[in-house]
């Protein structure tokens, strides 16, 4: 028999039927407990429908766990928050790695969201009136089922030619490691999106050999702050701007923060940064 978290911390009961099948539960199902898979399930349960969150790892925010600790986030404290819980006083504008783990064990205690741990999830299947989740601990069955795995949950490098006879080492962002562990040596950076300029930012202050940057494109790039001001703090309003004038207001931002970065051998962007995160899902660099 498992329990289900609904409304005002009421318990919905599931237990299997007499075939041996699992009961439905006439409600949602969650998969994954990261920010967006948190944000759901306490949206859901708030509306009064019987949520179930399963998660693969044994704690949240694993991969805030694994990554470097120098890392910290690009966006500001304000507008980084989960509903009902902030970032203690005294957090900086853009918090920790540390931060971010804490603002999310803070969530699920202080609203009890029902999360099973280690649980693994091999396939989901339509059953005309239900979704069966085959997982690692059973099957499951509900109404709804909502994936919030992320799409950058599993790291990818390309198989590019020649790297089986290349001498150094590829590493993926997310196992940067320590800045001074590139002291000395020759780096390679692929990609000017907000990994690789969170490298670079990091990599800038180590006495490292020489430093290229490989980028497909040029980057959409702001600064974090102008002057004492967090740029980020004006993205709620950016956000409501056309996308081109959003574009716009970016490039010329950027022009006046870094000048023209054609003079580094980057050429301009193809489309705006607005343009770029709406379409595909192109962050916009911070440096």
């Amino acid at each position: 028999m498992t329990t289900t978290k609904t409304r005002m911390g009421m318990e919905a009961e599931i237990s299997s039927d007499r075939t041996g099948e699992p009961a439905i539960l006439d409600g949602a199902i969650v998969i994954g407990a990261g920010a967006a898979g948190l944000a759901v399930a306490y949206a859901l349960i708030e509306a009064g429908i019987a949520t179930e969150i399963l998660e693969r790892e044994g704690r949240l925010a694993e991969p805030w766990h694994r990554r470097h600790d120098n890392l910290h986030l690009n966006t500001h404290r304000d507008l980084s928050t989960l509903p009902g819980v902030s970032f203690p006083k005294g957090t900086p504008a853009f918090p920790h790695r540390s931060a971010v783990i804490r603002l999310f064990n803070d969530f699920a205690q202080t609203h009890r969201l029902p999360i099973a741990f280690g649980v693994v999830v091999r396939e989901i299947e339509f059953r005309g009136d239900h979704w069966l989740v085959n997982t690692s601990s059973g099957s499951r069955a509900a109404r709804h089922v909502v994936v919030a795995t992320g799409r950058d949950r599993q790291p990818f490098i390309p198989a590019w030619k020649g790297m089986k006879d290349f001498s150094g080492k590829v590493i993926h962002s997310a196992d940067f490691g320590r800045a001074s562990d590139y002291a000395g040596k020759k780096v390679l950076v692929v990609g000017a999106g907000n990994s690789g300029f969170d490298a670079l930012n990091h990599l800038s202050g180590v006495e490292t050999g020489q430093m290229w940057l490989a980028a497909r494109n040029g980057p959409s790039l702001l600064p974090k702050r102008i002057g004492k001001v967090a740029v980020h703090r004006f993205s709620p309003v950016m956000a409501r701007l056309p996308a081109r004038l959003a574009d716009a207001v970016m490039a010329a931002t950027q022009r006046l923060a870094f000048g023209d970065l054609r003079k580094y051998g980057l050429p301009p962007a193809p489309s705006g940064g607005a343009s770029r995160l709406g379409s595909d899902y192109t962050a916009i660099a911070a440096d």
